[in-house]
């Protein structure tokens, strides 16, 4: 057969078209699954997210038949690609609900930048607007379909998007159209506006856990006991099978209020009072937190202590049960009436009421102090004996005694509220933390009680963390598990809790995550520990006995006002002088240069 090249030109342009088009839809239909996979390649849209945008898309070629309706699809297709490149480039993270809430939230800090960037988010919506009307152009002249095609991919598409999940963990397109409900997300009301505002925060989790935060007073480590014959909290340690332990947990103060402040903002203290005051908190973040549907938390603050314990005097704007001492007493107490009045028990009675009044997830702070000097006991469960208030150093012995009954007395009251929490919660996944403000010193460095100074007595602390079944992931559970005998501090307390309510790496909190110097214990990727600042001494709270340092990884650095330079301790077993020439107390001796310009005695820190 002689050779036509006219039929084989034909024959080429026909097969280059069919190229063409297949090409072109190929494009159309995947665009978004393209930039979820550039954006986040760590896959965190499910397969199943991006084959229904991939039947949504294709279902768009389908019924985009005349121009019109292709410069339509066009259009919008370019306005979600710009929009979604534009915010990442400026959050770092795709657009989606807590992006749009959190830009809502901030929109006078927005604003600006969504005014200079208008005119070249146009242009480009424009190009690619055609770009896309090209592709669109080209599918159209070679697939005629009939609308129930078009319909079934739509119905696919849509069931595909639905089970995968969370719609703001989907593809970058069906991100941007759930965004949208941020518009109509309602905030929360208020009987005040509290220190620090937060956007709704949208957590990763299905289900809200119930959180019980349970801080106690003057509790240290060697003398709390879960079991054998000398145990001291072994009531909760019943309750709670299978806990973490965190043995080696440090508070970075001995002073109640500093350390609350820590627990609260997750940051060191020595640094500016304002900046400290700025920080978002743990009940602002609790009272921020919303599920997929939009529901929060009843947020609660039950304490034995007074409320003047807070730097910052509107902390109950973000508080929905707002209990003190002053609410149980009527006003506040005198450290003497500690030993007369079983506080403890009186505000997990309030807890419990709490607890009865709300069908919803908790987020619930307990704060306990009977274990604060002169400490109580119940004279009718008193193991440790002989027992004294007394405060001599003759008398040490007796006055520990009492210090060991009151935390059993406490022990029996935090088991009660441990019942009452895991009735509230039902079959709702919840967590626990305990942690101690700080110790205790008995005669220890020539101190009793605390405050005075920062050695392990006054700030080794116990802590630990329970979690339920679907509470935690199975990665942060061996996360979790690595923590119990690593170095940890009340620093990060907040970056965990974070994790716990699926908010570690909320885009709203990212500024404020970074100003957090401790890491969560739930994150096996946790980075080395820096030095940690510790102080009595504050802008809020100036020091009697000026004393402040430095934590490290097994290493402490500390002075006091009568020293004349750094002393450096080993706490690898007990807490011991380090050798001389110790490579990490050098290095912690040049980094407290940054932190502390002169020691507690005045002289430069050279």
């Amino acid at each position: 057969m002689r050779h036509d090249p006219d039929l084989h030109a034909t024959l080429s342009a026909m097969r280059a078209s069919r190229h063409a088009w297949v090409l072109a839809a190929a494009l159309f239909a995947l665009q978004f699954v393209v930039l979820d996979v550039v954006t986040r390649p760590s896959s965190e849209s499910s397969l199943v997210a991006r084959a229904g945008s991939a039947c949504l898309w294709t279902a768009a070629l389908l019924v985009a038949r005349t121009r019109l309706v292709r410069a339509a699809f066009a259009a919008v297709a370019a306005l979600v690609l710009v929009v979604q490149v534009l915010v990442f480039r400026y959050y770092h993270a795709p657009l989606d609900v807590q992006v749009a809430a959190t830009a809502i939230h901030a929109f006078r800090d927005v604003k600006p930048v969504l005014v200079r960037a208008l005119p070249g988010m146009g242009l480009a919506v424009a190009l690619v607007s055609a770009a896309e009307l090209v592709l669109l152009s080209v599918v159209g002249k070679h697939l005629p379909a009939k609308p129930r095609t078009s319909l079934a991919l739509l119905a696919l598409g849509a069931g595909l998007v639905a089970a995968s999940g969370r719609l703001r963990d989907a593809t970058p397109d069906v991100a941007a159209a759930h965004a949208l409900s941020a518009l109509r997300t309602p905030a929360r009301p208020t009987g005040a506006q509290g220190a620090v505002s937060l956007p709704p925060l949208y957590a990763t989790h299905a289900e809200l856990p119930d959180v019980l935060v349970v801080l106690t007073e003057s509790v240290r480590a060697s003398d709390y006991v879960p079991s054998g014959p000398l145990a001291t909290a072994a009531e909760a340690a019943k309750l709670t099978p299978g806990r973490t332990d965190l043995a080696q947990m440090r508070a970075v103060s001995s002073y109640t209020a500093v350390s609350v402040s820590a627990l609260l903002t997750g940051r060191s203290q020595e640094g500016a009072r304002d900046d400290i005051l700025r920080a978002p908190n743990l009940f602002d973040v609790a009272h921020a937190t919303r599920d997929a549907r939009g529901d929060g938390y009843a947020v609660l603050y039950v304490s034995a202590q007074s409320e003047t314990v807070f730097e910052a005097k509107d902390v109950r704007a973000s508080i929905d049960g707002f209990v003190t001492v002053e609410t149980v007493v009527g006003r506040d107490i005198d450290d003497a009436e500690y030993v007369t009045r079983p506080l403890d028990a009186l505000v997990t009675s309030e807890l419990e009421a709490l607890l009865q009044k709300t069908k919803k997830p908790v987020f619930a702070v307990l704060h306990l102090a009977s274990t604060h000097a002169p400490y109580y006991v119940d004279e009718a469960n008193a193991p440790f004996t002989p027992y004294s208030h007394v405060v001599t150093w003759s008398g040490m012995p007796e006055l520990h005694n009492a210090y060991k009954n009151a935390i059993t007395w406490q022990d029996r009251q935090l088991a009660r509220a441990l019942r009452a929490f895991a009735e509230h919660a039902g079959a709702r996944p919840r967590v626990v933390l305990f942690t101690s403000d700080h110790g205790e010193a008995f005669g220890e460095h020539g101190a009793i009680h605390h405050g005075q100074n920062l050695y392990d007595e006054q700030i080794h602390v116990p802590g630990w963390i329970w979690a339920s079944p679907r509470a935690l992931t199975k990665p942060q559970e061996e996360a979790l598990a690595s923590a119990a005998d690593r170095f940890v501090t009340h620093l990060d307390v907040l970056p965990t809790l974070l994790d716990v309510l699926g908010l570690g790496d909320n885009v709203a909190l990212r500024e404020a995550r970074g100003k957090m110097a401790g890491t969560s214990l739930l994150r096996a990727d946790r980075a080395a520990k820096s030095t940690i600042p510790v102080t009595n001494c504050t802008g809020m709270f100036p020091c009697p006995l000026d004393t402040w340092g430095l934590l490290s990884s097994g290493k402490k650095l500390v002075a006091q006002r009568w020293d004349g330079d750094w002393a450096c301790f080993d706490l690898n077993e007990t807490e011991k002088a380090a050798r001389e020439g110790d490579d990490e107390c050098r290095r912690m001796r040049d980094a407290s240069r940054a932190t502390y310009p002169t020691l507690p005695n005045g002289r430069p820190n050279r």
